[in-house]
């Protein structure tokens, strides 16, 4: 079922997965669309990552 939410209900949401030990793998399409959204709307902005070399 598609139904359209908010940026700020998708954090949320994705925050309390991730708090939870949820996995994630059933938001994979919706991280790219949020990616893709940052990247276009807050391209400057700056975050702290513990970078992991794959």
């Amino acid at each position: 079922m598609q139904k359209e939410i908010t940026v700020a209900e998708f954090a949320e949401e994705l925050t309390a997965r991730i708090d939870g030990s949820k996995g994630i793998d059933c938001c994979k399409e919706e991280l790219k669309k949020l990616a893709a959204l940052a990247k276009e709307r807050m391209p400057d902005e700056k975050i702290t990552v513990n970078w992991k070399d794959a």
